[in-house]
């Protein structure tokens, strides 16, 4: 969203959301009526960028923004949920649907794990290349502690996820964590690996290793956040600070053991046995096609949706074949795309960004830098890096590849395509190539708009200042005897702030095209209209002083936005009788909003003078 922070900004300088009782827009304001007027803070709202001038007038609190207004209430309407009852104390309700709040629920658990799993994963892979090298014995006690270290991340990764899920359920994460590391207690790792019943309360409990797994942690952090809201209730405050967490432990952690962890454990199996079931049967179409559409999960922030799938193929399977697989021919083929972007582009600065970029992809597979700072920005380096991604999943799915351990892919990571008994670095390898080959050359043949460089951006700059000072001359919109801007009873306009222009009280109802120019701004009450004329001016021509509360009665709107027009063509019509005896300011204000792209804008006839359409009104230089 363009305007995400100044709105956010406006929301808290006006007294928050539950300040704001309604929100409307006019041609240059955003028009609030708010529940507590003392609430807002004039000065902080005055310096929000963007914001030309504060106006209270007429129980409203009205923001000057110009001609974008529009584009900034549409979002602050999104933000502010103007649909729903703005009253409502819930500021916490979530109105996502059920797919994006899981979505984000797994993308938050996870993510700020992943960047410990892949250190634990490499360092894995450390062991595995040093002991498969014959630099270390697994039987020494150096290699022991180091697999003692490594192996902790995974290990222990309920317990890192309960805390992280924690904050996404905004319940206590020191609990979330305690629930994690429960399923993983030494003394519940020796019940499972005795394989003897256990029962708690004469109920059975399933023997089932959680060591590694995501999924039912997640599930029991979430039911635990509705049981810490309902002992909350009925703890007694003197004794809280104990009995609380207390109250939780005892009722999570058995349901966890006996419902929770055993349904969650089923669903993480289903999850294993029908990735390996689709891999197996269509994994030679389906690996090419997720690989072709990863960058684009990417993009919008699921692909980490895609993580459980991957950890859980690990831990049950000892091996990843698809998710891994797809990332890497995603990966390789973002880092080639940038690489002929570099290669092909004249644009200094961009073919820094690129090269750079490259590099950063290839080795570590971190694509963020490639994608959105040029693949993504250009776009069509896209569809050069689907074709090559896609390309190289054919391969890599032929030669049915694994991956052993979780971890970004790339050129640093290639152990984790080895294990003890089984070698895919050859078909890795050969994958980057034929990523890379492909990619750079539907990149190189499909092409991109090259942004201007430097040399020619200046030559245009010295174009453009030529251009603007050559002097041009804006007829009379609307009949009628002129007067200073200065001399308006607004002063949002008097005070120039808007642009320099002149005011004309009109004679006749009419709005005339002054020269040929397309229509850049339509409104729904019809009081106004933006035009850019053929000389470069963006004109905004403003009927009346508060002509906005008509709601469009009186007004006539004879053009569309985008449409082109010629000089002397009608645009708007208004009621000149209707309008004075409704007790409004006629008075029409020609404003040029973009009065700082010219040296000098002068008013031709002299004050309290009578204009025709065929008069000369501004001139500009």
């Amino acid at each position: 969203m363009e305007y995400e922070q100044m709105n956010k900004d406006i929301i808290q300088g006006v007294g928050g959301k539950g300040n704001i009782k309604s929100v409307v827009h006019c041609a240059t304001r955003l028009r609030f009526v708010l529940k507590d007027e003392s609430k807002a803070d004039d000065e902080k709202v005055k310096n929000i960028p963007g914001i030309l001038q504060l106006v209270k007038k007429a129980g409203q609190y009205q923001l000057v923004i110009g001609n974008n207004v529009e584009d900034v209430y549409n979002e602050l309407a999104d933000m502010l949920d103007l649909d729903n009852d703005s009253s409502s104390d819930d500021d916490s309700k979530d109105n996502r649907n059920l797919f994006d709040k899981i979505i984000g629920t797994i993308t938050g658990s996870i993510a700020p794990v992943i960047p410990l799993l892949a250190g634990a994963g490499m360092g894995k892979v450390l062991l595995l290349v040093l002991t498969l090298s014959g630099v270390l014995s697994d039987k020494s006690q150096t290699y022991i502690m180091l697999n003692l270290i490594f192996d902790t991340g995974y290990y222990f990764m309920p317990a890192f996820i309960g805390f992280s899920a924690a904050k996404i359920f905004k319940t206590n994460q020191f609990l979330g964590a305690f629930i994690g590391l429960v399923t993983v207690n030494p003394n519940w790792v020796a019940l499972v690996a005795a394989g003897k019943p256990v029962q708690f309360l004469g109920m059975p409990v399933d023997l089932v290793s959680y060591s590694a797994t995501l999924i039912p942690v997640i599930l029991s952090v979430w039911i635990m956040s509705y049981i810490e809201k309902f002992v909350k209730k009925i703890t007694p405050g003197m004794i809280k600070v104990f009995a609380e967490p207390m109250l939780i432990m005892l009722i999570t952690a058995p349901l966890t053991f006996l419902v929770i962890g055993p349904i969650a454990n089923l669903i993480s199996i289903g999850i294993a046995n029908v990735s390996m079931f689709l891999y197996n049967n269509v994994g030679f179409i389906a690996i090419p096609i997720l690989a072709a559409a990863y960058p684009w999960l990417v993009s919008i922030g699921i692909h980490k949706a895609l993580s459980p799938i991957s950890i859980q193929l690990v831990a049950t399977q000892g091996f990843d074949p698809i998710i891994r697989v797809v990332a890497l021919c995603s990966n390789m083929s973002q880092a080639a795309a940038s690489l002929a972007v570099g290669l092909k582009t004249k644009n200094k600065k961009l073919r820094d960004l690129a090269l750079s970029s490259s590099v950063t992809a290839y080795l570590g597979g971190i694509t963020e830098p490639a994608m959105f700072g040029v693949n993504l920005k250009l776009k069509k380096p896209m569809y050069g890096a689907m074709i090559g991604g896609a390309v190289a999943g054919l391969f890599a799915g032929f030669m049915k590849m694994k991956a052993f351990v979780y971890v970004t892919p790339g050129l640093l990571s290639l152990p984790m395509w080895v294990s003890k008994s089984e070698n895919y670095i050859l078909p890795a390898v050969a994958t980057i190539l034929i990523s890379s080959v492909a990619t750079f050359i539907a990149t190189w043949v499909i092409g991109f708009d090259d942004p201007i460089s430097e040399k020619d951006a200046k030559v245009a700059k010295n174009n453009e200042d030529k251009k603007v000072t050559e002097k041009h001359t804006i007829k009379s919109p609307v009949e009628g005897r002129t007067i200073a801007l200065s001399e308006v009873n607004d002063e949002t306009f008097s005070s120039g702030i808007m642009g320099k222009g002149m005011a004309v009280i009109p004679d006749e109802g009419k709005v005339i095209a002054p020269t040929d120019g397309v229509v850049s701004a339509v409104f729904e009450t019809s009081h106004a209209i933006g035009i850019h004329l053929d000389n470069d001016a963006d004109l905004l021509i403003h009927i009346g002083i508060d002509t906005v509360e008509l709601k469009g009665k009186f007004f006539k709107t004879l053009v569309k936005k985008g449409e082109e027009f010629h000089a002397g063509q009608e645009l708007l019509t208004f009621d000149l009788e209707g309008i004075k005896n409704a007790g409004y300011d006629p008075t029409v204000m020609v404003i040029v909003l973009n009065s700082k792209d010219f040296l000098e804008i002068l008013p031709i006839p002299e004050t309290e003078k009578e204009v025709t359409y065929n008069n000369d009104l501004l001139m500009l230089a």
